[in-house]
């Protein structure tokens, strides 16, 4: 135990503005004598958590491992529900993230205000990829070949007499989406219904995870869904982001889990 007490006493000796330490600080910051210093820092060097450049040392980004422990045990859903729950009370409307799977955009988290969708979208919900907002964000993850052959093997369905159906058309509004950042379709999935989409990306660049607000034609205008509510989801999106590329152990792609569809929250109509 008192090895275990100096090993988090030299962790706890580097901050930000203390970030290379030599053994003759780590033992006068501490009150060690400089063989304990020497061999501590060693030991944390043979383990991964500190490293050497010359006669001074470095924590290196594995002691995230330590710090994140206990997020670790979180799920995504957990660690974004409170962005959404901010975004949903800021702008009245419900707020959901979603991942792509197949054809499908499948909501794994929803922070719930009210219903302009008659559709139930509970986590575990499918709403088609390429005819929703949600679903177009996630699909800026692909290449325009990627794209082509996506659209070869789920060849999009009409929902509305506004859906696009087209597959150049799509390519377009996707292109068009990676570009700005951000998707909206009018009535294509469900009548009287609009929505806006920003896609979330990891360390990599890579396209993980998207952020949607639906709204009703009739109860917000043009003024208030591109001044009020998409700076809002789109800053939702910034901050679940940082969170991501803070946090790469809990929320890289492979970590986030598609659940089972729920019964009656499929669009699917074919």
């Amino acid at each position: 135990m008192r090895t275990f007490d100096r090993v988090l006493d030299v962790l706890t000796c580097f901050s930000a503005d203390r970030a290379e330490l030599s053994v003759t600080d780590v033992a006068a910051g501490r009150g060690f004598d400089r063989a304990t210093a020497r061999r501590l820092l060693r030991t944390l060097a043979s383990l991964g958590y500190v490293e050497s450049t010359g006669s001074r040392y470095r924590l290196t980004a594995k002691v995230l491992e330590l710090g994140y422990a206990t997020v670790a045990s979180a799920t995504f859903p957990e660690l974004v529900q409170p962005y959404l729950e901010d975004t949903a009370q800021a702008v009245e409307h419900s707020c959901s993230l979603a991942v792509l799977d197949g054809d499908s955009a499948v909501f794994l988290a929803r922070a719930a205000v009210r219903s302009v969708m008659s559709i139930r979208l509970a986590p575990g919900a499918r709403v088609p990829a390429a005819a929703s907002a949600v679903g177009r964000a996630l699909l800026t993850g692909l290449t325009p070949g990627e794209l082509a052959g996506y659209l070869d093997r789920f060849p999009p369905v009409a929902y509305t007499a506004r859906t696009t159906t087209d597959r150049a058309e799509l390519a377009a509004a996707v292109a068009e989406t990676r570009e700005r950042g951000w998707a909206m379709i009018d009535q294509e999935l469900e009548e009287g219904v609009r929505s806006v989409a920003v896609p979330l990306h990891d360390m990599t660049g890579t396209v993980v995870a998207a952020v949607t607000i639906g709204t009703h034609t009739g109860r917000v205008d043009d003024e208030t869904l591109f001044g009020s509510v998409l700076p809002r989801l789109r800053d939702c999106a910034g901050t679940i982001e940082r969170t991501i590329t803070t946090h790469p152990i809990v929320l890289s792609a492979p970590g986030i889990s598609v659940p089972d569809p729920v019964p009656g929250t499929t669009t699917d109509r074919r």
